[in-house]
């Protein structure tokens, strides 16, 4: 995913999208974004009104959430605009290019801007929000299978017979066998039979280590989809979770298309709560994305919607339908919401994260 020539998103063709090989939320409707905004507002609110409050998005991509999370707080939150400070994060090089052009053509430079991790790979602390939508379900995972009562490491390797990429069962990498995975799902509660398949993601703790040592003080809300242990370790997941993307197709060969489709796996919601308690955040709740946008008030958008002069009766069944496309929980609305906040209040909850939220 990530090789510099070859990758599929470091890539220059723009994959996401309708037209592309999957649909992220922030593409769904702006509504997403808007809705995201109250949550900025109100961090920025519990944290004092710094000037300047910053806003850092994970992969940002081409900056299609960052124009709906500023067009929000243009219209409800002129002072706190004033304060924004927007960093877009985005690996691909194509596509920070394309997000620093639509900014500027959008008279955004001034507020926003496209952020490059220094040397170290590391970006300076901030007062404000750290973002991620779908970032963390990307990153490296080892795929492991439950045998003759041990775990067990898939590894990769080349079949000459059948000229493709293939599986080969090794005895655990020395970065899985520290972790000591026997302990940590039977304190989980789970317990796995033979041929059970799982991952794990030391390359997801790292990350979360990364957005921890990234706040100075302030809140993370990490958007994906994923369960908690206890859930995300039941029978019927236990064939794995690794999928590929292609033209809104899935398939779960990862050997299929080499560097031409999105590669996932579901998060662990419980490891990576604790990475970013050990690395100094504190919990502020976890619930689905159906249950935060509702609670946050993302039907405002559509009441304001059909109030307005302009709306046709074909545009406002569009965003109906997108809204139940964003909070259906079949689909994107069983997605997961982590809400961490480092030196930064979280009573009464942060919008959307109340009292239903945080069983992990």
């Amino acid at each position: 995913l990530y090789d510099p020539d070859h990758g599929y998103y470091l890539a220059p063709a723009r994959r996401p999208g309708r037209g592309g090989d999957f649909l992220t939320a922030p593409e769904v409707h702006p509504f997403f974004g808007f809705t995201l905004a109250r949550l900025v507002r109100a961090c920025w609110e519990r944290l004092g009104q710094p000037h300047p409050f910053t806003v850092r998005e994970i992969g940002a991509g081409v900056g299609g959430l960052a124009y709906d999370i500023i067009a929000a707080l243009s219209d409800e939150a002129p002072e706190l605009r004033a304060a924004l400070d927007y960093r877009l994060v985005e690996l691909n090089p194509h596509r920070r290019a394309q997000a620093a052009a639509a900014l500027a053509e959008r008279g955004l430079g001034e507020v926003a801007r496209v952020e490059t991790p220094g040397a170290d790979g590391q970006l300076p602390p901030i007062v404000g929000l750290t973002l991620a939508n779908e970032v963390a379900d990307a990153l490296p995972v080892h795929r492991l299978v439950w045998r003759d009562g041990a775990l067990r490491e898939r590894w990769v390797t080349w079949d000459a017979a059948g000229a493709r990429f293939a599986d080969i069962e090794r005895p655990l990498s020395p970065l899985v066998a520290a972790l000591d995975l026997p302990a940590y799902l039977a304190g989980e509660r789970v317990a796995l039979a033979e041929d059970d398949v799982i991952e794990v993601s030391p390359a997801a703790a790292a990350w979360m280590t990364g957005v921890a040592r990234g706040l100075s003080r302030g809140y993370a809300l990490i958007v994906d989809y994923g369960y908690p242990a206890t859930e995300l370790y039941r029978a019927h997941r236990l064939t794995g979770t690794v999928r590929g993307y292609a033209g809104h197709t899935v398939t779960d060969d990862p050997y299929r298309c080499v560097g031409e489709q999105d590669l996932t796996a579901h998060v662990d919601f419980t490891r990576l709560r604790r990475a970013g308690e050990a690395a100094g955040l504190t919990f502020g709740g976890l619930t689905t994305q159906a249950d935060f946008l509702a609670a946050a008030g993302l039907g405002d958008w559509l009441v304001r919607m059909q109030a307005e002069p302009g709306t046709t009766v074909a545009d406002y069944y569009a965003a109906q339908s997108a809204v139940f496309r964003l909070i259906d929980p079949g689909g994107m609305g069983r997605f997961r919401v982590l809400a961490m906040a480092k030196d930064a209040p979280l009573t009464p909850p942060l919008p959307g994260l109340g009292p239903l939220a945080g069983r992990l």
